[in-house]
């Protein structure tokens, strides 16, 4: 009987001995470290954390890193803001809220554009962000050689004598045949303002377009127990699951709580 006492405590000794040595090795592997902590950094007083990351510390190809697919953030010191590309586009970050899962944001092609003109329709395609309930189209006809009907004339973008009309929200005729009258449409959103009259926004659209608009993701409710457990939080792109990093150097899903010692009742179970 002493004997297998003797046998069972080697064997607990050796597996418990055998993770801590594994979590030693992880926890000073190069990659492990650079993965692990996923730290929430600012920049120019923007907030930087899961679901998003930062895109010039972590590679957007590996298999796990610290946010969504397509929720990296450039942060450089010759921009005067965050950017952030939606399918292909730059977009400025002008703030996040974590607790209303929201996402400010501004095209970067009318930043700081007193008449802005708007160059591409965006698309979320498959990122898990919607347009909030504030966001409001305009819809604009560029280079246009005839006027259209109930539009509004975006009166600094002239070229060679023809104008650009845009219509605000639903206002825009179903019926609408613009072919061979105007040569590109292009909408953008911006943030509705219900107090703007059709006056206002002859003259407004540009400050409107500079205000930018908001987006929201999905809640990523699940990340608030691997924060209580002190971890960070991260992402398995191939397995598209949450990860949680451990300031031990391990990797678990949903929280960090109790690793070690799970692992000592399980294998005092043996005994």
């Amino acid at each position: 009987m002493f004997q297998n006492q003797s046998i069972c405590f080697f064997y607990y000794y050796f597996f418990v001995s055998l993770f801590f040595s594994f979590v030693r090795s992880s926890a000073n592997n190069d990659t492990s470290l650079k993965y692990a902590f996923c730290p929430k950094s600012t920049c120019n007083g923007v907030e930087i954390s899961y679901p998003f990351w930062r895109l010039d510390n972590y590679n957007a190809s590996a298999p796990q890193y610290c946010g969504y697919p397509g929720f990296g953030i450039n942060c450089t010191k010759n921009q005067p803001l965050p950017i952030i590309y939606l399918p292909g586009d730059a977009f400025y970050v002008k703030s996040i809220d974590y607790k209303s899962y929201s996402l400010a944001l501004v095209d970067a092609d009318v930043f700081n554009e007193k008449c802005p003109r708007a160059r591409h329709n965006l698309t979320l395609e498959k990122l898990p962000l919607k347009f909030s309930d504030s966001a409001l189209e305009l819809t604009f006809y560029f280079n246009c050689t005839e006027p259209l009907p109930d539009s509004l004339p975006a009166e600094c973008l002239k070229s060679n004598g023809n104008r650009t009309h845009f219509y605000v929200g639903e206002t825009e005729p179903d019926d609408l045949n613009w072919f061979g009258i105007c040569e590109e449409k292009v909408v953008a959103t911006v943030t509705e303002r219900r107090s703007f009259q059709n006056d206002d926004w002859i003259g407004g659209f540009g400050a409107a377009m500079e205000d930018g608009f908001v987006l929201d993701w999905r809640s990523a409710a699940e990340c608030g127990q691997c924060e209580d457990s002190d971890g960070r939080c991260g992402y398995n792109n191939s397995t598209h699951n949450l990860l949680c990093y451990c300031q031990d150097g391990t990797v678990k899903f949903k929280h960090c709580k109790g690793t070690p010692k799970t692992l000592a009742i399980y294998l005092s179970s043996f005994l």
